[in-house]
């Protein structure tokens, strides 16, 4: 076991956790509402198909270069270290300024939300939608409803679990993804075999009425970027790698393991869709999996799929909540971020400062009704990011080629350099179609600038070497 910097033995966790925390960060409702503006995109069931096996494939390549990093860094961080290795600590800082105020902390917010959405089916005053604004400030507008409050008493009871330490968070965080996990492929395989589907869907098109205008080529790369949000989260096991039992082994496996499966259940989960209905029926429509529910079932059988995406958005906000302070706690050692997230719980070893603000944060973004926007402005940030830390194994071969190597990412150097493209393919449609929401999310990213160098400042922080700071400052 490693020190945590505070004297005492970091708690560990296995390959299953690791597996559970990379399914439950990626499986959220996009899964289930996305693929119907897919459909109208795209008009071809098949290309439907083909393009979650895109991005499936495109995530296995991403988890390969996730993996070689983790085994190489095994500590606490995840792209906070690999950033701060490869190009130093200023870059670093930005992922982890952007993780904070948007790329985690709001969506947790959202996740918890969807979670109480969808289980206002069964407790109609949960619902978060149609409420009047209670105060409108500078454009943004503050509601409070029972819905709200529930959200952010679910963040600081999942904070609450994670505080106790990393092995019973990952013990919850494997339960509720093994029952996801279940009703997920409970659902497919009855419908598969009992359903009664009409498999002549799959030649069928959309009709051009139902569907969006615009050639092949651009609705697919618009297309491929709501995917890749999707399979966004594939990386989660990574932050805590500092805190899995035998990285160099179990991180690969936890995290290959995770996205494979989540490959599996999104391809089986949009045959369903296509089996259930025709495709003019889909297009364009938000609630694609209980129209399937419906069509395959009858009209109870949509409240199955409430109660799997209510159990799917608790999992995603667990792991959220679990992932990220482990990078605001190592940005705080290093000077850059509030002291207060250095602080170590001495018997848990958990980062109970960085836990604490993240839930105060979350939870108070969760009564802005429009905060929801924070995540398209920083939808080309998570690309940009992402591509960097996986373009980071490249960096780190050249830079440090001694640095020790336990697993390799397979197929490199084609691996990294086909996410990296794909995604700076994606950046460009997203600058160019949503030039708006792009620039302010790079805004986002340089206001962060002047708090960087008053944080440095006023620590006196040394410039960072790339190593891990194995204590808190006092």
């Amino acid at each position: 076991m490693t020190d945590n910097g505070a004297g005492k033995q970091l708690q560990r966790i296995g390959w299953v956790a690791a597996a559970s925390l990379v399914v439950s960060n990626m499986v959220g409702s996009g899964i289930f509402t996305t693929s119907g503006f897919l459909l109208q995109n795209l008009r071809s069931p098949w290309l439907l198909l083909v393009i979650w096996a895109v991005g499936g494939a495109l995530a296995v390549a991403g988890t390969l270069c996730y993996a070689e990093l983790g085994a190489s860094l095994p500590q606490v961080g995840g792209d906070y270290i690999y950033l701060r290795k490869a190009y130093g600590p200023l870059w670093a800082f930005f992922t982890g300024w952007m993780a904070f105020f948007a790329g985690i902390g709001a969506p947790i917010g959202l996740a918890a939300l969807t979670c109480m959405e969808y289980l206002s089916t069964f407790v109609p005053v949960l619902t978060v939608q149609g409420h009047e604004p209670l105060i409108g400030i500078w454009g943004l507008t503050i509601t409070v409803s029972a819905g709200q409050v529930a959200a952010a008493g679910l963040i600081w009871l999942l904070t609450g679990v994670h505080w106790l330490g990393i092995r019973t968070g990952g013990r919850w965080q494997s339960a509720i993804t093994m029952l996801n996990v279940g009703l997920i492929a409970g659902f497919i395989l009855a419908a598969l075999i009992a359903g009664g589907g009409d498999w002549s869907n799959l030649n069928r098109l959309v009709p051009p009425e139902s569907s969006a205008s615009g050639s092949t080529g651009a609705m697919f790369a618009i297309s491929l970027i709501w995917v890749m949000f999707a399979y966004s989260g594939f990386n989660a096991a990574a932050y805590v790698a500092g805190e899995i039992d035998n990285p160099s082994r179990n991180l690969p496996r936890g995290l290959i393991t995770g996205v494979v499966t989540v490959t599996v259940m999104y391809l089986g989960l949009n045959l369903v869709y296509i089996l259930a209905a025709e495709p003019g029926e889909l297009a364009g429509k938000l609630d694609v999996a209980r129209v399937a529910a419906a069509g395959l079932f009858g009209r109870r059988a949509e409240m199955l799929v409430s109660v799997v995406i209510v159990t799917c958005a608790i999992a995603a906000t667990s792991a959220m909540i679990c992932v990220g302070p482990r990078i605001y706690s190592q940005m705080a050692r290093d000077g850059v971020f509030f002291a207060a997230a250095a602080r170590i719980h001495p018997q848990r070893g958990t980062p109970g400062g960085a836990l604490l603000l993240q839930a105060i944060w979350a939870s108070t973004l969760i009564f802005f009704g429009s905060f929801d926007q924070l995540l398209t402005f920083t939808g080309f940030l998570l690309s940009l990011f992402s591509a960097l830390s996986v373009a980071s194994v490249i960096v780190l071969r050249r830079r440090f080629p001694d640095l020790p190597r336990p697993y390799k990412a397979w197929g490199y150097p084609v691996t990294p350099l086909l996410y990296v493209a794909v995604s700076l393919w994606m950046m460009v449609w997203s600058l160019f179609s949503r030039p708006g929401e792009s620039l302010i999310g790079l805004g986002i990213v340089g206001a962060g600038l002047p708090v960087y160098y008053f944080w440095r400042r006023r620590s006196g922080a040394a410039p960072s070497t790339g190593e891990p700071t194995d204590t808190a400052p006092p």
